[in-house]
């Protein structure tokens, strides 16, 4: 109510806005638990005056069937102030950094939402902090800072989406203070002089965005953060139909004596092809590795992290046609133990404003990642979308 009651105030002396909503209605079946009917949505605001603009995300999340799965969420508040070569920015924002399709090991600003969809990359919880941005030409030079790290909130016990094979402790554990902040620093710059290429470097000091877990003696999992210097690249260098990705992480652990150091790497690339019967397809190859600097600490922390030297292979089918119709196909497959994550996606407009859309997902897990405690597990899912 008092967010609610700060926004009315200052939208009087607003002279533009604009505002999209929403609103999906899905049935999941599920074959090791109980079926749900569930609604989410979102309502994003978008306002402009002569001093600041200012973007607003509304989200909720309502299961008929799992209590847990229920929420109403301001994801993001986020104020910006624009001059000619610079912006400046506070409140609570997504930023998405990565290349490649499958999975981005350089998008550790925000903290996933669990409770939503551990598959879906882009559910992510809005994170608070500030940042200045300064332009030159098609470059850019940014330094940011999060005032504080969220804890991860996970689905109870007895939800699908549960990922542990024993209770946890909802508390999180920090090597330093929770409001020990954050620093970044990111240059972005683009080159034509022989390939069309964008690339990204940057700086962190602060919180890792992975997390570790150690059982204590009543077998419960306990959650732990912990402080890195982390240096990251992402760049995509593009070639005639061609798209070559790369994300590169490396991390010194500062604050945690148990924990290594490790580097990250990705690689990938899309190929396209246009017009085939007046429809595009586009063809997905990336490989995805983790490396432990130290053979005597803690390695394979984070239980659930699936992206750990594995390939993913995926297709993705346009039809250009007036319902916007598109066929999405993905393989997640681990080289080590043979896991696999199998996902298809449909999705067609029936309507001006509504789309349907239908997705099967099938996961065969041998080890401790997601879905784990459950084994092989499959889900089907239908829905509806109404957009305005």
């Amino acid at each position: 109510m008092k967010t609610l009651a700060f926004l009315l105030i200052f939208t009087g002396s607003l002279f533009s806005y604009e505002h999209k909503t929403n609103l999906s209605l899905d049935y999941v079946n599920y074959d090791k638990f109980t079926n749900e009917v569930v609604s989410f949505g979102d309502l994003k605001l978008a306002f402009e005056n002569d001093i600041f603009n200012t973007n607003i995300t509304l989200e909720y999340l309502y299961s008929l069937e799992y209590k847990k799965r229920r929420y109403l969420l301001l994801n993001e508040l986020y104020f910006t102030k624009e001059w000619d070569d610079y912006t400046l920015g506070v409140g609570k924002s997504i930023k998405f950094w990565g290349e490649l399709e499958g999975f981005n090991i350089a998008d550790i600003y925000n903290q996933n939402n669990y409770l939503k969809d551990p598959f879906d990359t882009d559910a992510k919880l809005g994170s608070i902090g500030a940042d200045i941005t300064g332009y030159f030409d098609e470059d850019y030079l940014a330094f940011g800072v999060k005032f504080y790290e969220e804890k991860v909130k996970y689905p109870a016990t007895t939800d699908p989406y549960y990922p542990f094979p024993i209770n946890y402790d909802k508390e999180l554990k920090l090597s330093d203070e929770k409001y020990s902040p954050t620093f970044y620093l990111l240059y972005n710059f683009v080159s034509d002089d022989y390939f069309d290429t964008e690339t990204k470097i940057i700086l962190l000091h602060g919180y890792d965005n992975k997390r570790y877990f150690i059982p204590t003696n009543q077998a419960t999992l306990v959650q732990f953060a912990y402080r890195v210097n982390k240096a990251l690249l992402l760049s995509h260098l593009i070639y005639e139909d061609y798209i070559f990705k790369t994300e590169l992480s490396y991390s010194d652990v500062i604050s945690d004596d148990k924990m290594s150091d490790y580097i990250q790497c990705s690689f990938g690339v899309e190929r396209n092809f246009y017009d085939i019967k007046s429809a595009d397809l586009g063809m997905y190859v990336e490989y995805y590795r983790y490396i432990y600097m130290q053979d005597n600490k803690i390695k394979n922390v984070d239980i659930s992290e699936i992206y750990n030297n594995d390939i993913f292979l995926a297709l993705k089918l346009n039809l250009n046609d007036v319902k916007s119709t598109e066929l999405k196909g993905g393989l997640l497959y681990d080289t080590q133990n043979s896991e696999q994550i199998y996902k298809v996606e449909f999705k067609s407009r029936v309507f001006d404003d509504f789309v349907l859309r239908a997705e099967y997902l099938q996961t065969i897990a041998k080890q401790n990642t997601l879905l784990a405690n459950t084994g092989d597990t499959k889900r089907f899912v239908l829905g509806v979308t109404y957009s305005f």
